[in-house]
């Protein structure tokens, strides 16, 4: 997939908000990443939390684009990241999860829509991943659906 994805987590004055953004080229991500760093380490304080990545298609982290501040550490959520294209519609989102088992039953569930899956013919790309409130990155797995299968013989 030929697209740019910012995934961002803030928790402000006590609010998560979180979500992952379509962007058509990476000048586009990177300038809505630093949008969002750029109120984190205090320079906002109701801002008490942020997370930031940028992936491309293949689900990589872009390097130089993944940062987390946290103001509170010790303190952990898990989140799941998930991204799914079905013919030309984009879903999205990213779930905390309350522990990690619920975060990776989650992986698995979102995953389970790609890999060719008969019940879900129109899927033609999955891309999840799990964070934690420390940035850590922990199960990131991609696919997308290669050429249509050769007519037999």
């Amino acid at each position: 997939m030929e697209k740019y994805f910012l995934h961002r987590i803030q928790i402000q004055s006590g609010t998560l908000s979180k979500g992952i953004e379509v962007h058509d080229t990476l000048a586009a991500a990177i300038l809505a990443y630093h949008g969002r760093m750029k109120l984190a380490y205090g320079a906002n304080p109701d801002v008490t939390f942020m997370s930031c990545k940028i992936t491309d298609g293949s689900g990589s982290v872009l390097g130089g684009y993944s940062e987390t501040y946290n103001a509170a550490p010790g303190e952990n959520t898990f989140y799941l990241h998930y991204i799914r294209k079905d013919g030309d519609t984009i879903t999205k989102g990213i779930d905390a999860c309350a522990s990690y088992g619920a975060a990776k039953a989650a992986l698995h569930g979102q995953m389970e829509y790609g890999y060719d899956n008969s019940r879900f013919p129109g899927v033609s790309y999955v891309s999840c991943m799990i964070t934690d409130m420390t940035g850590t990155v922990f199960m990131p797995e991609t696919w997308e659906k290669t050429g249509e299968p050769e007519p037999e013989e």
